[in-house]
Order: structure tokens, then C-alpha cells, then sequence
């Protein structure tokens, strides 16, 4: 069992963002990649913003882990530096993609709004933790970690709704996969020393998204918020 557990952290410290490169383009490729390789159709400047600074994030996750094992330190801390301005990039990104979307799609509910300003929260959490502990590697490491765990549903839920099953069963196996992936973490931090509180608060934050989400609970505080947000002029 150790030595499973072993190998789970090795696999989510190492491999699981090289795994979601191609993963997204297999997500997206009905969406977003065949239409603009195949179709040459057009798509707004949100969409080609979020995939070029989603991409780049992926990336520096996949890099940084692997100049920390190579002793390359003084490019691990540069790329890190660079990370304070990617990362909000990265938050703008999702935002305006978030307020073209919902502005321009039909019948759009508040609920909606929920699914990626959740990721916002959950990566914001992480990166957080990251900054205020970069110079106590093992919850810096896990803090970063977060900042790319938020694509998985994204990428999940395409993929499964694209080739498998329609909404909501595509989001349930999409909920599966994810719940795994953080129980695997949280077992496996269980006797860490230092880190192990960084997952236990996200898990439960995408368990409460969750219910909320798919039993349409209606929340005046998010409709209130929906109608501010889709009047700003961000797109």
C-alpha cells in the first residue's frame, strides 16, 4: 500500500499536467481545435486568450518541477518570479471568458457562473499558498499543485460529454474522476508533516459546488451577482 501511495505522488507531482496537455486537446477538439484547424472558423479573442495563458500555466507546471530535480534553481526561482504576472493573467483570462460567455449565451443562468469562479477560488487558495510558503518546498509544491488541478473538470467534462454521455452523466463521471484524483492525494499526504491541510478544504468546497450545481438550489446572493457581473463592460 505504501508503495502505491508512493507511486500516486510521484505520478501527481511529475506526470498528471504532462497527461492533461493532450487530454484538453482531446476535450476541446470538437469545440475549439477542429473547427479552427479543419473549419478555419472564426472564434472571439476570450477563447484564443484563455488557450494561449491556460497552455502557458500548464507548461510552467509541468517545467518547474522538473528544474527543482535538476538543482536548477535560479531558473526554478525566475520562472517563479514570472509566475506573478502569469497567474493573474491567468484569473483575467478565465474572467472575461467567463462574462463573454455567459453574456452571449441563451438562457444563461446564474448557476452557470458558478463553474468557473469556483476555479478561480480554488486556484486563487492555491496559489496563495504557494506565494506565502515558497520557501517551504512540500506546500509550496502542493499549492501549486491546486493551480492546475482546476482544469481537470473542464477537460473531463468535454470529454466525457463529447464521446461518452450527454449532461448531467457526463458531469457525474467528471465528478468521479475528480474525487478520486484529491482522495488519492488526501490518502496519500496522511502522514506528511507538512502540507496535508492544503486538499481536505478544496475537496469539500467541490463537493459543495457540486450539489449546489446539479440540484439547481437557487442562491440570491449568486443571482445578484450574476446580473452586476453581466452588466460590466468587460466584453
Amino acid at each position: 500500500m505504501k508503495s502505491f501511495l508512493k507511486k500516486i505522488q510521484n505520478f501527481y507531482f511529475g506526470y498528471l499536467f504532462i497527461a492533461l496537455l493532450p487530454l484538453s486537446v482531446l476535450a476541446f477538439w470538437k469545440t475549439y481545435f477542429s473547427d479552427l484547424l479543419k473549419n478555419g472558423k472564426s472564434f472571439d479573442f476570450y477563447f484564443h486568450f484563455h488557450v494561449i495563458i491556460a497552455v502557458t500555466w500548464l507548461l510552467m507546471l509541468i517545467i518547474q518541477p522538473v528544474l527543482f530535480r535538476l538543482k536548477k534553481l535560479r531558473l526554478h526561482k525566475l520562472l517563479g518570479k514570472i509566475s506573478y504576472i502569469l497567474f493573474p493573467i491567468l484569473l483575467v483570462s478565465i474572467v472575461l471568458l467567463a462574462h463573454y460567455r455567459y453574456r452571449t449565451l441563451k438562457d444563461a443562468e446564474p448557476l452557470q457562473l458558478l463553474i468557473p469562479f469556483k476555479d478561480i477560488i480554488i486556484a486563487l487558495y492555491g496559489f496563495l499558498i504557494a506565494v506565502y510558503y515558497r520557501k517551504r518546498v512540500f506546500i509550496h509544491a502542493r499549492g501549486m499543485l491546486l493551480t492546475g488541478i482546476v482544469f481537470l473538470e473542464p477537460v473531463f467534462v468535454r470529454i466525457f460529454s463529447n464521446y461518452i454521455a450527454p449532461w448531467p452523466y457526463a458531469m457525474y463521471l467528471a465528478m468521479i474522476c475528480i474525487y478520486t484524483v484529491l482522495m488519492l492525494i488526501i490518502i496519500g499526504e496522511r502522514h506528511t508533516k507538512e502540507g496535508k491541510w492544503v486538499f481536505p478544504p478544496v475537496f469539500i468546497f467541490y463537493i459543495v459546488v457540486h450539489l449546489v450545481i446539479l440540484n439547481h438550489w437557487q442562491i440570491s446572493f449568486l443571482r445578484s451577482f450574476a446580473t452586476w457581473f453581466s452588466q460590466l463592460n468587460l466584453t
